[in-house]
């Protein structure tokens, strides 16, 4: 992104132990690589000279002339970055007052805050609309003067303010008045909030919003559209499609540019990044043209059918050093986080196996999904989700695959009717998929059996039951005998969790949820499956 910042992080406590409880801050900040902290536990020790920005986390007071370092080093164009009740036991001394323009009184008791965020600034634009939080609220009559409010809360009929950032001189400095709580320090909300402050206070600014273009614009490419028109940082730039009838259909949904041909759409210096909609078979060309182009990319899935295409699409991207994804969206679905959260919890031990089906009795569609050489086949539907699903949740190496596929009832279409795949993990660990349009009876979407415990992901009684979140539950061993069962509450489906996450790695360098390496895997094991199919079933050794 750039060279890394340099922080002094003051964590200074009499009655709060700050050491303890910005520890998970510093390691979820130190995991970016965009800092260097120097970590200081004596406000005396402060020594703007040695860093670009100044975080501190502190209830004791400043030493005589401090206030005036501090205020000339954010005129200078340093960043200061005030958490928790810093602000409160600085205001008093000399020049912050100046530097704060604003003095909060308090706090309040320790309560459930409902945090509005700002969605004009750059800095939490994405984050969301609101967020709750457990922590103490420092109260204050009105806003700061020539300032930028963050966050808000609702205070007892009353709007408060709980952060802000102002510019001074060259510099900024931010009040974020959050950080007694440990569970405030630990949540993944918290520490990007404080992620793009700190690069923010140190002068980062995020791009322009980038210009995507629609390459393809089907069904799936207008849910992208919709999407993209939601997301801070993201724009529909231009649509791209060799059907006439579609191509009027984009000029009048969405009023942007329409190109019968992709180089002429890559031609336009409005479009940073393209989304590649063709079918599978397709996507390893359109992603090469389009990176070859100096786009960044997001690719639908599957990513690609062969691994070849999938080396071929990752080493241009690093060559070009552009940005190159897969929408994998379904990692978002809310079934799938419940199940994820408490498998990676430990909630049920270590996972050892499991089983998963998708399907019914039903005739396939005529559309090119159902044609091999177009699709790739059976397993590159559902299991291009599936797959990445059980890659999630059991990241050990694959070491054998053994695949089966049926030609029995629906001939007038290419795909199998019915695929199983089963995996097996370098720890012995053992994973099943199973998709079938001939199944008459339904099997549960998923069963994992961990060794504290078991997950069911049981279908709900719906026409189609693949539109709807799975009932997921959880059981596990009864001391007297027997199991305890419990239904999870689901949470609500996060529907821009993809392009959030984009155009917040395009704006601040975050991790790319869906990295291409991770793509591979599932390309790969379904690769390895279809030559399976082709060799009567037989065992696959891999590496993967």
């Amino acid at each position: 992104m750039r060279s890394r910042v340099a922080v002094q992080a003051l964590l200074a406590g009499r009655s709060h132990d700050y050491m303890r409880l910005a520890r998970p801050l510093l390691r979820s900040l130190e995991l970016t690589h965009h800092f260097d902290f120097e970590v200081i536990t004596d406000p005396a020790a402060l020594d703007p000279g040695r860093s670009r920005v100044i975080l501190a986390a502190s209830d004791q007071p400043l030493v005589p002339g401090q206030a005036e370092d501090l205020t000339g080093f954010v005129r200078a164009g340093g960043g200061l970055v005030l958490l928790g009740g810093t602000l409160a036991a600085w205001i008093a001394q000399d020049g912050l007052g100046k530097l704060a323009r604003w003095a909060p009184s308090g706090p309040g008791p320790m309560t459930e805050l409902v945090i509005r965020a700002e969605l004009s600034h750059p800095v939490t634009a994405t984050l969301g609309a609101d967020f709750r939080l457990t922590d103490e609220l420092y109260l204050s009559e009105g806003p700061p003067a020539e300032a930028a409010v963050l966050l808000s809360t609702s205070w007892r009929n009353t709007d408060q303010v709980v952060a802000y950032e102002r510019e001074v001189g060259e510099g900024r400095f931010f009040h974020v008045g959050l950080g007694h709580s440990a569970a405030t320090y630990e949540d993944a909300w918290f520490q990007k909030l404080m992620h793009r402050a700190l690069l923010f206070a140190a002068g980062h600014r995020p791009p322009a919003p980038a210009g995507v273009g629609l390459l393809g614009y089907g069904a799936i490419a207008r849910d992208h559209a919709s999407l993209i028109a939601q997301v801070a940082g993201l724009r529909v730039g231009a649509v791209c499609d060799t059907s006439d009838e579609r191509r009027e259909l984009a000029d009048r949904e969405l009023g942007v540019p329409v190109y019968a041909a992709a180089r002429d759409m890559y031609d336009d210096p409005e479009i940073g990044l393209v989304l590649v909609g063709t079918p599978p078979a397709a996507h390893a060309a359109a992603v090469l043209e389009a990176l070859a182009a100096g786009k960044d990319v997001v690719c639908e899935k599957p990513f690609a059918l062969r691994v070849e295409e999938v080396d071929r699409m990752v080493d241009e991207a690093a060559a070009r050093k552009r940005v190159l994804t897969v929408y994998q969206s379904r990692r978002w679905d809310p079934d799938y986080v419940a199940m994820r959260d408490v498998v990676r919890s430990g909630g049920i031990g270590e996972p050892f196996y499991m089983e998963s089906f998708i399907g019914g009795y039903s005739h396939p569609c005529d559309f090119w999904h159902s044609h091999e050489p177009i699709s790739g086949g059976t397993i590159y539907d559902w299991g291009s989700h599936y797959f990445d699903w059980i890659l999630q949740l059991f990241p050990d190496a694959v070491k054998r695959i053994a695949a089966n596929g049926h030609k029995r009832v629906w001939h007038d279409v290419t795909n199998s009717d019915q695929v199983r795949v089963d995996l097996t993990f370098a720890n012995g660990a053992q994973a099943t998929f199973l998709q079938s349009d001939i199944a008459g009876a339904m099997k549960p979407k998923w069963y994992v059996l961990g060794t504290r415990g078991a997950v069911v992901g049981e279908w709900r009684d719906e026409p189609v039951p693949a539109d709807f979140p799975a009932r997921v539950k959880v059981f596990r061993p009864a001391d007297a005998g027997g199991t305890h069962e419990e239904t999870l509450a689901l949470p609500v489906r996060d529907e821009l969790g993809f392009y959030r996450n984009l155009a917040d790695h395009l704006a601040w360098d975050e991790a790319l949820a869906v990295p291409a390496s991770e793509a591979r895997r599932t390309v790969a094991v379904m690769e390895a499956a279809t030559r399976s199919i082709a060799h009567g079933g037989a065992q696959i050794e891999v590496d993967i």
